[in-house]
């Protein structure tokens, strides 16, 4: 009896060994007791008590980083420079849509080795303790001790093609998540591409609204010195006044718009850096002067030129306060050259959704065909080895065999599957065409709008152009007295007005052009 104790304790450590060797462990965060007693002590004290402090992450995603706040009129001097490519570049590294596209990217590859672990050998392993016994009236009352273990490995030769197809399954759905990733990427490009357009068109508008408080802040200094000489009415310095206030408040609304713009773009890159940077000219959007290094001033600094310029006739001119300085001034404009067969062709072919698509009509094949070959039986391979004791004898069989069979098969439940995962399929197929027809007209109406704002922008340049050259004029006629203080106005309204017409007509190009690029899944 003492030997059978011994066995049996001895095959309780080969077989935890066995299991140690061969499982995964999952811990569990199980509170200590002085842990419970603390939060218990907590509660039953005075409510004004601050909780205890939560623990540290022990997940290895970092915590965000958030930067520190900066104004607008407070920002260094010395900034460094960031492309809209640089801005592209760093929303890529520190996005963390990302990197939860990247995650489910990994997790599908550990499927593909959930299918292929189908063909890995199983362990088993069993301990076992019988005592019978036998007693009667007419026969000798017996008893019987026995104490085996028993270890075993069985390996799975072949199914068919059942495995197969789920590992196929499990590859298609990995090459889907990493089109996805790529859609995801594309997202992510557009909406820093759209965000710095927008703080660009923000600076050009500003610099719009400095140049009208500059003309507003002169128009009003000639008109109280011509009133002085009796040459203008009251009317018209009080007109003078109202018109610099407005074009004050323009500057202010032009600020702010700045300042939003700003956070989005770095919102769009989760921007985690304390230092700010400036951004820079594009190709397709040159208003501003050496790469947008200049300093937003406060309107209460900004003033007309020293002195009023004047013509031959010693006329003072508004016009020449500004010297010019529109925005067209070295605007250079290089539309795309591709025609629209062209985008629709590299649409179809490089856009990473539709080739996600393709990948899940894949998977639906593969699942199909798994469902389908259910009916075929299984070739396995065991091999074991036991040992049994009792009292009197022992033994120690070694067992190699090969089997093949079909197990639980329900036919009536398979035939309603394959009919199920066919119409999963014709549902993929449907998917497939549907975001091809979907993306073939979106790239032609992106393209149609592309190239009506190309020909709109020459066009609006030449407006530009027409409205300084009215408002010159207007100006020299009111300095001379033949047009009222209205029409002079009217006329430098036209003029900030066709700017900012063209500086949204550019900034819808470059968002036009970004999309028709989009669409065609260049990043």
């Amino acid at each position: 009896m003492k030997n059978i104790k011994k066995i049996f304790l001895s095959s309780i450590l080969i077989l935890s060994f066995f299991n140690s060797t061969a499982c995964f462990a999952i811990e569990e965060n199980v509170p200590n007791e002085n842990q419970n007693k603390k939060h218990f002590l907590w509660f039953n004290k005075n409510k004004t008590q601050k909780p205890p402090k939560a623990s540290k992450r022990k997940s290895k995603v970092e915590e965000i980083k958030l930067p520190k706040i900066t104004s607008l009129g407070r920002r260094s001097q010395n900034l460094s420079v960031m492309t809209i490519d640089d801005c592209v570049d760093y929303a890529l590294l520190h996005n963390p849509d990302l990197a939860i596209s990247q995650n489910r990217i990994e997790a599908s590859k550990a499927a593909i080795g959930e299918a292929r672990s189908n063909y890995a050998p199983r362990l088993t392993g069993r301990v076992s303790y019988n005592h019978s016994g036998n007693s009667g009236t007419r026969i000798v009352n017996s008893h019987d001790n026995s104490i085996g273990f028993n270890v075993g490995i069985s390996e799975m030769i072949w199914d068919f093609g059942r495995t197969a197809a789920r590992i196929n399954m499990a590859k298609y759905d990995t090459m889907s998540a990493q089109y996805d990733y790529d859609y995801e990427v594309l997202n992510v490009v557009y909406d820093v591409k759209i965000n710095y357009y927008r703080v660009l068109s923000a600076l050009a508008n500003l610099d719009i609204y400095e140049q009208n408080v500059r003309i507003q802040t002169l128009n009003y200094e000639r008109t109280k010195a011509m009133f002085d000489e009796g040459l203008k009415s009251k009317i018209d310095v009080v007109n003078a006044q109202v018109n610099l206030t407005d074009a004050k408040i323009q500057l202010v609304e032009g600020q702010n718009t700045l300042e939003t713009a700003i956070v989005a773009l770095k919102n769009s890159m989760y921007y985690q850096e304390d230092e700010d940077f400036i951004v820079k000219n594009t190709e397709n959007f040159g208003f501003l002067k050496a790469d947008y290094r200049k300093k937003v001033e406060s309107f209460t600094t900004i003033k007309p030129q020293e002195g009023f310029k004047k013509t031959p006739d010693g006329l003072i001119m508004l016009t020449s306060g500004i010297e010019h300085k529109d925005i067209i001034q070295n605007f250079e404009f290089k539309p795309l050259v591709l025609s629209r067969q062209e985008a629709v062709d590299q649409a179809l072919e490089l856009r990473p959704d539709l080739k996600s698509n393709e990948m899940l009509a894949q998977v639906q094949e593969e699942s199909l065909k798994a469902i389908k070959r259910s009916y075929a039986p299984e070739i396995t391979g065991d091999l074991s080895w036991g040992y049994t004791k009792n009292e009197s004898t022992y033994s120690s069989p070694l067992q190699i065999g090969a089997s093949i069979g079909i197990g639980s098969v329900n036919p009536y439940g398979i035939h309603y599957q394959v009919k199920e995962g066919q119409n999963y399929l014709d549902i993929a197929y449907h998917n497939l065409n549907i975001a091809k027809s979907d993306i073939f007209w979106e790239v032609q109406t992106n393209y149609i709008n592309m190239r009506q704002l190309e020909r709109k922008i020459p066009l609006m340049n030449l407006k530009v152009k027409a409205t300084l050259e009215n408002f010159e004029l207007a100006d020299g006629r009111y300095s001379v007295g033949l047009n009222n203080y209205v029409e002079l106005q009217d006329a430098l309204t036209n003029y900030n007005n066709s700017q900012l017409n063209f500086v949204e007509a550019v900034f819808n190009y470059n968002v036009a052009r970004e999309t028709l690029l989009k669409s065609m899944g260049v990043k």
